[in-house]
């Protein structure tokens, strides 16, 4: 007996929605955005370039993966957090029955800040860096502006490309 293999055609429209569903949930929706920079040292002067590249998880509510990669080859690695606020109100309950099946209503609402910080890691230095969103309900790929201090006393002025 010959078995019949299944192909893409013969998937209804439903069950190609339904797969391409499953396909977003188990592997998430990321965004990519990547930014430059410079190490200035302490006298002001420009010592070498810096790409930095942030990769964000749809569901991971304002943080992102960071990636610095200096000109001389140093990889710093960690996570930058956008600060967020949410808000719940008040609950108003509405019984349908004595004994169940209450509904309750409630009202909230989430305040993006246009703040966001982390801290990286090489693997000799670290770099903690502050920085101000663009765009802020849209997170690290809105673009913005910043500053980093590495630990043995550089700065690293930045910018991520909107």
């Amino acid at each position: 007996m010959k078995q019949k293999t299944a192909k893409a055609s013969d998937m209804t429209s439903g069950s190609k929605t339904l797969a391409i569903f499953c396909l977003l949930v188990t592997t998430g929706c990321q965004t990519d955005s990547s930014g430059q920079g410079r190490v200035t040292d302490s006298s002001g002067n420009s010592t070498q370039s810096v790409v930095f590249q942030f990769s964000e998880e749809f569901l991971e509510d304002g943080n992102a993966d960071v990636i610095a990669t200096l000109s001389n080859g140093e990889i710093f690695r960690g996570k930058m957090i956008a600060e967020r606020s949410t808000t719940v109100g008040s609950a108003d309950v509405f019984s349908f029955d004595k004994k169940e099946d209450d509904l309750f209503l409630d009202s909230s609402s989430t305040t993006f800040s246009s703040r966001a910080k982390g801290v990286m890691f090489s693997a000799s230095r670290s770099m903690q860096c502050q920085m101000t969103l663009a765009n802020p309900s849209i997170g690290f790929s809105g673009g913005g502006v910043g500053q980093c201090k590495i630990s043995t006393g550089e700065t690293v002025p930045m910018q991520i490309n909107g």
